[in-house]
């Protein structure tokens, strides 16, 4: 082949490369800019990430990131109020496992500023970046991030993705009836279709029996929206995106939700759940200035959360020797692995 063919050749190839990246880049950029407009209607607000008292060396070379969830006690769709509900979102980015764990709204933390009070007290005192700022100085976390949507809000979300089926008492139709907001009232017990405004009022249920309940039935509405995500179709994304963003504020940028949309993609996504206090951590109810609070060792709940999270050591497994876990795991029993969790 003569050096001139070759040079033609070479010319072409590179002309060919040089198209294709080209296009392939302005499909990717049209492609965010679809996303960047379905995502318009979210609320954005900024943190100043060195208020927020962030406990560096977590990250495991960024394949986990923690992100504050908060469902909040306002109404009329603002954004305002304590933290009714308050959890901890962990992606891993590597194994495609989303970890949730709720803290009770009672739980008796000293909130930078404020002293020692209710955990939940945090965001109706600073906002969301208060409301950080206790999570991570009292659970040695890292977050920097949040999403938060009030209980109107989420009553939309359930209902646009169709309502979800639950297991309810006769004492929990009872009580969902009775702070039933709006709509038509739950007429049955058993396994039963929850629409917005009942699965909202079923998830606020506290006094039938206690805070930790209460957070289970937090999660229980979580876990039924996640099984019900993942069989949406794909072509349906872009309306679910543009319906849901008004109702969330969040301080996520597009790009990190972009990142976080990769995670949900994973064929091995699962969700794994906990919650503090629990029944492996010594837990009392305290009436202290004359106001009942969840008094539990803090300490040690951080490392707990630490050893779920970055070890994936259940919480019913921690601090529990191999043999011991074997044995639990075929049947047996451990003593001393669950602590008193008093009301």
């Amino acid at each position: 082949m003569s050096r001139r063919r070759k040079n033609r050749l070479r010319r072409l190839f590179f002309k060919t490369l040089f198209i294709t990246m080209a296009i392939l880049i302005a499909l990717m950029l049209a492609a965010y800019g679809v996303f960047a407009y379905l995502l318009g209607g979210l609320n954005r607000t900024t943190l100043d990430e060195s208020k927020l008292s962030v406990t560096a060396g977590l990250s495991q070379n960024g394949k986990i990131t923690n992100i504050a969830l908060f469902g909040l006690d306002s109404r009329n769709h603002d954004y305002e109020g304590r933290s009714d509900a308050i959890m901890v979102a962990s992606v891993n980015g590597k194994t495609g496992k989303i970890k949730l764990v709720s803290i009770a709204r009672d739980t008796y933390v000293n909130v930078p500023g404020y002293g020692e009070t209710k955990i939940n007290h945090a965001y109706a005192y600073g906002g969301a970046e208060l409301a950080i700022q206790t999570i991570n100085e009292n659970f040695n976390l890292d977050i920097t991030d949040y999403a938060a949507v009030n209980f109107d809000s989420l009553a939309d979300v359930i209902d646009a993705m169709g309502g979800i089926d639950l297991e309810v008492t006769e004492e929990e139709r009872y009580q969902i009836n009775a702070y039933l907001l709006e709509g038509e009232p739950l007429r049955e017990s058993g396994m039963v279709h929850l629409n917005g405004p009942q699965a909202v009022s079923y998830a606020r249920i506290r006094k039938i029996d206690s805070d930790t309940m209460r957070t289970e039935r937090q999660r229980k509405v979580l876990e039924c929206l996640f099984e019900k995500a993942k069989n949406i179709s794909p072509l349906e994304y872009p309306s679910y995106i543009r319906k849901f963003a008004p109702m969330i504020e969040t301080s996520l940028t597009n790009e990190e939700i972009l990142e976080l949309v990769s995670v949900g993609a994973n064929p091995n996504l699962t969700l794994e759940q906990g919650a503090f206090p629990n029944d492996y951590i010594q837990s009392t109810g305290q009436t202290i200035g004359g106001v009942w609070y969840y008094v539990y060792d803090i300490d040690q709940a951080a490392d707990m959360l630490h050893e779920f999270i970055y070890n994936d050591v259940p919480f019913e497994y921690y601090g529990l020797t191999e043999e011991e876990i074997a044995a639990l795991e075929s049947g047996g029993t451990s003593e001393g692995t669950e602590g008193e969790n008093v009301e």
